[in-house]
């Protein structure tokens, strides 16, 4: 299953190639008593982690599809995700990984229609799948693009103070599906530069997040981090307040404000002590 491993982005172009692969297959009819040819969605299929996914596939010819085998597959025949024949279906061919995960839906086979419902959709889907159709010795088949897509859970941030009065901030999360984008912004609306990390996990396959900025301006008062999923164009943001910069270098500025005045006093308070001694010095020695 390697397909079933490797994330897959599929650039515009290589979309147009995947529909007019699957407008070939459904315009090269298969040979026999009934002339046909297999079907799929001609799309891309986005499945969300952890939810059910149908996988769809329909004759070229409005013809029952009740007397046929119907095999759904990943790279090869014998990698079966889902066997149906004979009327009913046959697990006992199944990918382990599949077992108990996959249900037929044969409501409209007098129509030459089926289609595969996948529960529980992981990482691992993510790929090319086949449905073909066998009527005897004549089958026919089509491909369907899988992609898989999840979302992570909220980011958490983290903030500490560093030499020279400014600040370092790190923004952590996990379970994003593909590779998610990560943007910082301070609560001017500006961005920041960041660094940031991607790392999969080999038994879940999910990617976790490590991003970290630094942040020297003191009039940044705020920052958001935003993680998002290409696919699903959706996001998860956290947020983070620093003190308003004047408190932050009140205590600073009031010390140069207030420590000339303390030295004024005390030198005045100085004199004032000094001329009293001699005035009482003086007072004395008249006496």
């Amino acid at each position: 299953m390697t397909n079933a491993h490797d994330p897959v982005n599929f650039p515009p172009n290589c979309s147009l190639v995947f529909i007019i692969l699957q407008l070939l297959s459904c315009s090269v009819p298969a040979k026999g008593k009934a002339d046909f040819s297999v079907c799929g969605p001609g799309k891309a299929v986005l499945a969300v982690l952890g939810e059910n996914v149908e996988l769809p596939c329909h004759l070229s010819l409005n013809i029952s599809a009740k007397d046929m085998e119907l095999r759904w597959y990943r790279d090869q025949p014998s990698q079966v995700v889902h066997l149906h024949k004979n009327g009913t279906d046959v697990k006992e061919e199944q990918m382990r990984e599949y077992q108990g995960r996959t249900t037929f839906l044969s409501a409209r086979l007098d129509q030459g229609k089926a289609t595969v419902k996948i529960h529980n959709v992981t990482v691992f889907d993510n790929g090319t799948f086949h449905c073909n159709f066998k009527d005897g010795t004549v089958s026919a088949e089509a491909r369907l693009l899988l992609t898989v897509a999840g979302l992570g859970l909220k980011p958490r941030i983290q903030v500490r103070a560093i030499q020279g009065e400014g600040f370092w901030a790190q923004c952590t999360s996990e379970g994003w599906y593909p590779e998610p984008q990560v943007r910082w912004r301070d609560f001017r609306g500006q961005a920041l530069p960041s660094m940031t990390r991607l790392s999969a996990s080999p038994t879940t396959g999910l990617f976790a997040v490590v991003s970290n900025v630094t942040i020297q301006d003191k009039e940044v008062w705020g920052l958001l981090c935003s993680i998002s999923s290409p696919l699903l164009r959706k996001k998860k943001m956290v947020n983070h307040h620093f003190p308003p910069p004047l408190s932050r270098s009140f205590p600073s500025m009031a010390w140069r404000t207030v420590l000339p005045l303390i030295l004024t006093m005390a030198g005045l308070i100085t004199v004032g002590a000094t001329c009293l001694c001699q005035k009482c010095q003086k007072d004395k020695n008249w006496v």
